[in-house]
């Protein structure tokens, strides 16, 4: 409830309840907030007050509004630079965002043909799901040589319990695991039902595929990777010379 005789301003009060609400996944993207009369009512305050915590909602990225509708949960926007290789912990510290990472499943031996040719050996996959705030936004899929694939997957167990937000360029680190480059390409696939499921997507919807092949300092195939991005949530951008 919000403290009327606080130094903090009402409407800061009650733009942080929402945002609270928000973040904890009461209201998801699309959702509408409730309506002025009925935060007056909740909360106790003046129309004034609700349209001050919804503007600031709206300035903070959090919401937009819909002439005539109301106020709606905006998804978050996240724009990932590809000039350098960040991970997806720091992508949501560059964005002010909060968020976690899920192993959604891991197998000792994965039957991909495209991941054993660019590896050059059998090969272990480890699925990962990245959430910001509480909205899945991007699926890792990635293959490694069978002994690496074990070390990663038990990192990735260890991050998950700890409740961090991390993708398998935090796993590396973590492991004491030099990396000497990727090589990487960018392209654009409609969701599946599978990956619909999994980033709870409406039937149809596009995404950004980006695969990257990992190498170590001794020139040795790390990891190939298959990241599928929500292109509603995700952009990419690239700086180069001419």
């Amino acid at each position: 409830m919000l403290v009327h005789d606080s130094v903090v301003a009402l409407y800061v009060q009650l733009a942080n309840c929402l945002s609270d609400a928000i973040y904890q996944g009461e209201y998801k993207p699309g959702d509408k907030l409730p309506s002025e009369n009925s935060l007056c009512k909740q909360y106790g305050v003046s129309r004034i007050t609700v349209r001050q915590a919804l503007n600031l909602l709206i300035q903070q990225n959090l919401a937009f509004a819909v002439h005539g509708k109301g106020t709606f949960v905006k998804a978050p926007d996240i724009s990932h630079e590809l000039n350098r290789i960040i991970s997806f912990s720091r992508v949501l510290q560059l964005k002010g965002l909060t968020g976690y990472t899920r192993v959604r499943g891991f197998q000792a031996e994965a039957g991909d043909a495209a991941a054993r040719e660019r590896l050059g050996s059998a090969c272990a996959a480890l699925d990962l799901v990245g959430y910001a705030a509480q909205t899945p936004v991007v699926y890792y899929r990635s293959f490694f040589p069978t002994a690496l694939g074990e070390r990663m997957w038990e990192a990735a167990r260890q991050a998950e319990a700890a409740g961090q937000a991390f993708s398998t360029f935090d796993l590396y680190a973590r492991l004491g695991i030099r990396l000497k480059d990727v090589e990487q390409t960018l392209g654009a696939v409609n969701a599946d039902a599978g990956l619909e499921k999994i980033l709870s997507l409406p039937h149809g919807k596009a995404l950004i595929v980006l695969r990257s092949l990992y190498s170590s300092h001794e020139n040795h195939p790390l990891e190939y990777k298959l990241g599928y991005y929500r292109s509603d949530i995700y952009s990419f951008h690239l700086q180069r010379q001419v």
